[in-house]
């Protein structure tokens, strides 16, 4: 997988928007950064391998 961004950095400053944010905002970063998690666990598995 070849990409500029670092999944588990983006994931992270979606989780630091989150706890900055209120309501829907909040949940839809929450579900974002889990997304970035994701990605970033696919990433280390793929390197493992």
């Amino acid at each position: 997988m070849c990409t500029k961004y670092d999944p588990q950095r983006e994931a992270e400053a979606a989780m630091k928007r989150a706890a900055a944010s209120e309501g829907d905002d909040r949940q839809r970063l929450i579900q974002l950064a889990l997304a970035w998690h994701e990605l970033a666990r696919d990433r280390r598995d793929e390197q493992a391998d």
